[in-house]
């Protein structure tokens, strides 16, 4: 067991998980509110001068803490990155005169497909031929780095440095010609073989460059540039999944469909049918080491804003008053355990009215990369 989550104060706060437990306890103080980091703890600390809304709330904090993190590093004093910012932390907001204190957790549910053709009657065996060399190219080089990247930021510019190959290839940028008319001039002509119907619409191109590897690429003080961690990181994250589609289309007309496969998808709707099944429970078990506390729960399931591009639950209860920590939140259906969360540390219910928490499914093919970056 880590050290005790500290006891909640502030108008509003929330914590985040740290990639890695720092070597020492530091705090440091900013006008919008205190940033604790203690040692060997998996959590950093805000504590926000004003009491704001759950999604202000988080979205401050988060913000604080990464300026915090970014003084720290220059000081030399730790260098530490947050990890699962958007998929597990905790945020506590005023609730009359205490807290209602939200977590917010996801659980990973992947999926695959399989085939296989079985050829029956006799005949003459049909020899398999041996596979082609495989390719050597640039592209590809960009291609993993961007789905091996853990920072959203970096993953996007190299998939942006395979397009710009894979374009670069299909027809030379023209000495006068700006980069984004050349950007699609190559992607309405050599390169639109391989682009199925829908992969550009009308804006993606534009969208892609001036919004995306415009603001990414540089850092001039005066013009628009994204920081890393920053609130830009949604449409990021949407545009980068748009940007590598582009390129899994464009790699696998070059190199062959059995070489770069884009992967099965289910529809929106089979999304949405698997998420209300899984969060439908009727009990939430509140846990600290051998006390318990249940209470009944209603799940309210949550379509806008959608998390993950997917329906999350949501369920808020009255503190039970026999525990004064949490170390451990279980759900049951039926009398039958459903989901389980055991946090790393014991977190105090000390001024707490309500307890709420709310539960993400990230459902994706287990053969692609899981859909979202932890930095």
């Amino acid at each position: 067991m880590h050290n005790e989550f500290p006891i909640l104060s502030g108008g509003s706060g929330a914590a985040f998980l740290l990639d890695a437990p720092a070597k020492v306890s530091l705090t440091l103080s900013f006008p919008d509110g205190l940033v604790a980091i203690r040692q060997d703890a998996p959590f950093a600390t805000v504590s926000l001068v004003r009491p704001l809304s759950q999604e202000d709330a988080k979205n401050d904090a988060w913000r604080v803490l990464q300026e915090a993190l970014d003084v720290l590093a220059a000081r030399r004093q730790a260098t530490l990155q947050t990890a699962e910012g958007d998929c597990t932390y905790l945020v506590w907001v005023k609730d009359g005169t205490g807290y209602e204190l939200v977590f917010v957790d996801t659980a990973d549910v992947p999926w695959s497909i399989s085939m296989s053709i079985k050829v029956e009657g006799a005949g003459t065996p049909v020899p398999t031929p041996s596979p082609p060399p495989p390719p050597r190219h640039p592209a590809l080089r960009f291609y993993r780095l961007a789905h091996a990247s853990a920072d959203l930021f970096d993953a996007f510019r190299n998939a942006y440095l395979a397009l710009e190959c894979l374009a670069s290839e299909a027809t030379p940028k023209g000495a006068s010609e700006s980069e984004l008319n050349w950007l699609k001039r190559a992607l309405a002509g050599p390169l639109s073989a391989g682009l199925p119907s829908g992969v550009i619409e009308p804006g993606t191109v534009d969208d892609i460059y001036r919004d995306g590897r415009l603001p990414t690429f540089h850092a001039k003080m005066g013009s628009t540039f994204y920081a890393p961690h920053g609130p830009e990181r949604e449409s990021m994250q949407a545009r980068f999944d748009t940007l590598a589609l582009l390129v899994n289309c464009l790699l696998q007309h070059r190199f062959g469909n059995a070489f770069v496969s884009r992967g099965a998808s289910m529809s929106q709707a089979l999304y949405d049918s698997n998420t209300s099944i899984t969060l439908t429970y009727d009990e939430i078990v509140f846990q600290d080491g051998e006390l318990r506390a249940s209470a009944p729960a209603v799940v309210q399931m949550a379509s806008s804003p959608r998390r993950f591009n997917q329906l999350w639950g949501r369920t808020t209860v009255a503190r039970p008053t026999s525990l004064q920590w949490i170390d451990t939140i279980e759900t049951r259906k039926a009398g039958v355990g459903w989901t389980s969360s055991v946090f790393d540390e014991r977190v105090p219910l000390q001024g707490v009215n309500k307890i709420s928490v709310e539960l993400n499914l990230l459902q994706y093919n287990s053969r692609s990369k899981r859909p979202v970056h932890r930095r």
